[in-house]
């Protein structure tokens, strides 16, 4: 077995250490020296590249025993070969020929601009067009197989050039542009336009004026290309984009057409012509490819050809019920009926016994109905339309059933032919409506009649009924044909609302259906109201409902434990008049024990809950207490619509929009949840407790007590709004002076005061005297201001001026007159 060893020179610097080894060889051990040595020997005594036997010749010549040959072909097997290649590197060696010298050709890309040019808003294409489309199909050439003999070099071809054997090395040489390879210590040699196998008889000649084993068949040349030559072809003509295009060598007329987009809307599909050097050496047809999946023609390109297409000669549109509708290239002697072919045939629901053609005449449009047989004879002109029908939506011997049986859909009549057969192969279903079913059927005009019948009679045979096609036949349900039943249960029930009806249903079972009663629920007068079934025509005085019974569920008697309920019956749940549920109030602030407490009954007030919550602390101030309360208490929909009306009244009043749908649930639960300021006088309270200002406290109720405060505040019309310190004593005027006085359009006798507790009093005036509200540490002083003044409009001003006159003329005619 040959061994391939790559070994390069080292550094320059270990020469003389190698010459010394050669002089001491042999007398030295193999075994001693190291890897660089070994290297250094192997190269001086030129041992590289040798088979086993040719090592061992070629040692011998230089003095070395056989024992140190041994040790050498030993240390050979354990050497690093991947540090001798390393080392070699940097010394400049040459590969031997273990090292893989091929790499994967180099590769051209090319991408298809069909996409860019194409017109998207044509709902018709000429067949094939997609292929030009589609990214995944370029037609790039595999360059990664074995060379063709019959490829033809050129100038920057790489050619891989192997000699082995007893000789053994590679090289890669590129192809000049005069055509020439050079091979070291041989020369150039003429490559281009010769073919692979050409070049590799010449080259094997000349390579054996260097390595005399080539005659003797001891040394082997093998030659392969290594790296391909880019070649520049013309496309002109109906193409998508012509021009130049740089291609790989190895590129076909089909790389070159998805490269420059295939033909454009006029170019022909199957005429694409490949001239070389002047002469038209193929025509390629695109069709040959689509259809017969035919490369024959698909010619390997060269440098300075050129691919002409060619305008279509004859174009007709394929649409309708075929598997594919496009715009097919028509070829002299070409029928319709090959036109369908290429189009995949007809379509599963096409009508195949006549195609329409619409054709160009010579003065006006032409209609030519073709029937199936006579499509292969048909031919076809330019600018021909073929249309292909789709089957009429009707069956030719169908009927229905629907409704209440167990197997309904569509049957054929020809092997069910009667309604009795019908009826037996659905199967009705338990529920259906036996006395009338129906038949829906179309005359021979296409208008639509019912037959009915009744189900018990056509299966027993008495009334037999034929069927015809398009009959729709439909049985109905009982439940179908009455109104749906129901029963209704309100008032402390956990799930109040509507249940289905189910016979033999009692109060019991109409509870638990609607889980459970609440807890204050009064069972001993459980109340059921029922619809009147009178017959007959009832009197004005007669009632649309009765109460039927009152059930007593906590001592019941029999008759209450059978009463059953019947459709439409509602109970009603009632409440305990003296069930309450626990009321829980809030305080905060200073007080002693701020919390929150429940009620002890409907009747506690404000001192109450001063007094359980340990009185006001040293630093509570009762004169600013605040109650918070909910506006409106577990409001219900009418008491919504109230406050709506209400609502909506006042804001019409003001100009404002009305909310037409602020009676909707999430309104309810505002209003229910929304809290407001009441005013209190809590010192008041704590001096005379039970008094007039002892509020009885409500749920939800909150309580603040603050600090003492030791200012108040004035805001709007003055010239300086500012927090005053309170003192006793202080006046409404003083804390006006405090704050710079009233502006100038400051509204004095609008001005008010709002106390801590949230009271607000206003002034008073009697004649030409004011009374402003007392002040109360942090009271909040609040001055209007006037506004801006209204001014006139030239309008106006003129309009006052003329009444002015006309009264002054009216005046002096009176007075005229009167003497």
């Amino acid at each position: 077995m040959k061994k391939l060893v790559v070994l390069f020179i080292c550094a320059v610097g270990l020469f003389g250490a190698f010459s010394k080894v050669q002089a001491q060889i042999p007398n030295m051990s193999i075994e001693s020296l190291t890897d660089q040595q070994i290297i250094g020997l192997m190269s001086q005594y030129q041992l590289i590249g040798l088979s086993d036997l040719e090592l061992e010749m070629k040692a011998r010549e230089k003095g070395l025993s056989m024992e140190q040959i041994n040790q050498l072909k030993k240390r050979l097997s354990t050497l690093d070969f991947s540090t001798m290649k390393e080392m070699g590197a940097a010394g400049g060696m040459t590969k031997s020929s273990s090292e893989d010298s091929y790499s994967p050709r180099n590769r051209i890309k090319t991408r298809s601009v069909a996409s860019y040019y194409r017109d998207t808003t044509q709902k018709y294409h000429p067949f094939g067009y997609e292929i030009f489309e589609n990214d995944e199909l370029s037609f790039e050439p595999n360059i990664n197989i074995a060379t063709p003999q019959h490829y033809v070099l050129g100038a920057n071809d790489q050619l891989g050039i192997d000699v082995f054997g007893i000789s053994d090395i590679t090289k890669k040489l590129t192809v000049s542009a005069d055509g020439y390879i050079r091979y070291p210590n041989l020369g150039p040699v003429k490559v281009a336009g010769l073919s692979i196998e050409e070049a590799k008889t010449k080259l094997k000649t000349a390579l054996a004026k260097i390595y005399p084993g080539i005659n003797s068949g001891a040394v082997n040349v093998q030659i392969a290309l290594t790296k391909l030559r880019s070649i520049r072809v013309t496309l002109i003509g109906e193409v998508y984009r012509p021009g130049n295009f740089e291609l790989s060598s190895f590129s076909t007329i089909m790389n070159a057409l998805y490269a420059s987009g295939g033909p454009n809307k006029i170019g022909s599909f199957r005429d694409i012509q490949l001239v070389r050097n002047g002469k038209t050496i193929a025509h390629f047809d695109l069709y040959d490819f689509l259809l017969k999946s035919d490369l024959t023609k698909n010619l390997l390109l060269a440098d300075g050809d050129v691919i002409r297409i060619s305008p279509y000669t004859k174009r007709v549109l394929l649409k309708g019920a075929t598997k594919k509708q496009a715009y097919f290239d028509v070829k002299e002697q070409e029928t319709a009926a090959d036109i369908i072919r290429y189009a995949g045939g007809f379509a599963d629901h096409a009508f195949k016994e006549w195609i329409r053609v619409y054709r160009m005449g010579t003065r006006n449009k032409e209609l030519v109905s073709v029937p199936f047989a006579e499509l292969g004879k048909f031919n076809l002109n330019s600018g021909d339309t073929l249309t292909v029908d789709s089957l009429a939506n009707m069956y030719a011997n169908r009927v229905r059933i629907r409704g209440a049986v167990y197997y309904g859909g569509d049957y054929s009549i020809a092997q069910i032919p009667t309604l009795k057969n019908l009826l037996e192969i659905a199967r009705p279903r338990e529920d259906v409506f036996i006395d009338r079913g129906i038949i829906k059927r179309l005359k021979l005009d296409f208008t639509p009649e019912v037959i009915a019948f009744n189900l018990n009679e056509v299966l027993s045979g008495k009334t037999p009924i034929a069927l015809q096609r398009e009959d729709s036949v439909h049985l109905y349900r009982i439940q179908e044909l009455r109104e749906q039943f129901f029963v209704n249960i309100n008032g402390e029930i956990n799930v109040p609302g509507q249940y289905d009806y189910a016979e033999n249903m009692s109060v019991q079972d109409l509870v638990l259906l609607a889980k459970g009663y609440k807890d204050g629920a009064v069972l001993q007068n459980i109340e059921v109201s029922r619809r009147v079934r009178a017959a007959g025509v009832q009197s004005k005085d007669s009632t649309l409902y009765s109460i039927i019974k009152e059930i007593n569920l906590v001592n019941p008697t029999p008759e209450d434990l059978q009463f059953t309920l019947k459709p439409f019956d509602i109970v009603s749940v009632r409440k305990s008049p003296v069930y309450k549920e626990q009321i829980s109030v809030s305080v905060e602030g200073e007080v002693v024990f701020p919390g929150t407490y429940t009620l002890a009954g409907n009747a506690e007030k404000l001192s109450d809950l001063i007094k359980r919550a340990g009185g006001l602390k040293q630093t509570g101030y009762a004169g600013g207490a605040v109650l918070f309360r909910k506006t409106y208490q577990d409001i219900s929909s009418s008491d919504a619509s109230i406050v709506s009306t209400k609502s909506n009244l006042i804001n019409t009043q003001s100009g404002k929009q009305a909310n037409a749908n602020s009676t909707d649930t999430s309104a309810i639960q505002q209003l229910d949840r929304e809290q407001k300021l009441v005013g209190i006088q809590l010192d008041e309270v704590l001096r005379n407790p039970g008094g007039g200002n002892d509020l009885i406290l409500l749920e939800g109720d909150i309580l603040k007590v603050p600090k003492k405060l030791q200012t108040i505040q004035t805001f709007g019309a003055v010239n300086v709004p500012k927090q005053i310190v309170y003192y006793d004593g202080i006046r409404f005027r003083d804390a006006i002076q405090e704050s710079g006085r009233f502006s100038i359009r400051a509204a004095r006798r609008f001005a008010y005061v709002v106390y801590p507790n949230g009271q607000v009093r206003t002034t008073k005036r009697f004649l030409f005297f004011r009374s402003y509200p007392a002040i109360r540490p942090g009271t909040e002083i609040y001055v209007p201001d006037k506004g801006p003044k209204a001014k006139l409009s030239t309008g106006e001003v003129v309009g006052i001026f003329s009444g002015l006159t006309s009264l002054i003329s009216i005046l002096v005619v009176l007075i005229n007159t009167s003497k």
